[in-house]
């Protein structure tokens, strides 16, 4: 038995790193949605957490004249960061309500939507850019 899963690891693995550069569409059995959405699901992670450490250090450049400034700033993005997580984490198996749990349609459901979802918070993130550089930033007050 041991042998078995060895040998399917051995096979499945390959397949996965193939599967994270494609949307996996080209898709034809089960046996091939769990890996394929497990490596998308990686795939959208890292590029995620790339482009989260881009805009951090882009704010640490664009904030130097400002550094307190430029640390409010950086807590705002990451408290929206968490909030966004706890939704994506809850809003993914939501969508998946409906298929049994732990099948592997549920499975590459979770996943695709974790994929889907992250991709989308990484070009979200991507175009956030400092609108007003530190000496330039304008506070309205409402009276």
């Amino acid at each position: 038995m041991k042998r078995f899963v060895f040998t399917l690891l051995a096979v499945l693995l390959p397949l996965s790193a193939v599967y994270a550069q494609d949307d996996c569409s080209h898709v034809s059995s089960s046996l091939e949605m769990v890996p394929c959405s497990e490596a998308a699901k990686k795939a959208a992670d890292t590029q995620l957490n790339l482009i989260y450490k881009q805009l951090m250090a882009r704010l640490e450049s664009d904030y130097r004249a400002d550094p307190a400034l430029g640390a409010e700033y950086a807590a705002k993005i990451k408290e929206s960061q968490r909030a966004w997580l706890k939704l994506r984490d809850a809003n993914c198996p939501l969508e998946a309500f409906e298929i049994e749990t732990g099948v592997p349609a549920h499975v590459f459901a979770v996943n695709s939507c974790i994929a889907r979802m992250s991709r989308e918070r990484s070009a979200y993130l991507d175009k956030i850019v400092p609108a007003l550089a530190p000496a330039r930033r304008v506070r309205i007050v409402v009276v």
